[in-house]
């Protein structure tokens, strides 16, 4: 799964100018309810796909929401 993408610009690497990559893999996390939410509400499996992204400019791996990326 090589795709390519510009991560969102509300991160820290877009604003250095580190903002295309390739995505290496794609992992699910919990939503995050506000303390004192009801603990059955996310009973039937609130997930986030959080990209992986491997940037050009630096290397690094970045960790950003997957549907914030425009795939290029």
């Amino acid at each position: 799964m090589t795709e390519r993408v510009q991560i969102p610009a509300y991160t820290d690497r877009w604003m250095m100018g580190d903002r295309f990559g390739e995505v290496l893999k794609i992992t699910k996390q919990r939503k995050n309810f506000p303390p004192g939410a009801n603990a059955s509400a996310d009973a039937n499996g609130t997930y986030i796909e959080i990209a992986h992204i491997k940037l050009d400019k630096s290397g690094k791996v970045a960790r950003v929401v997957y549907a914030d990326c425009t795939i290029v």
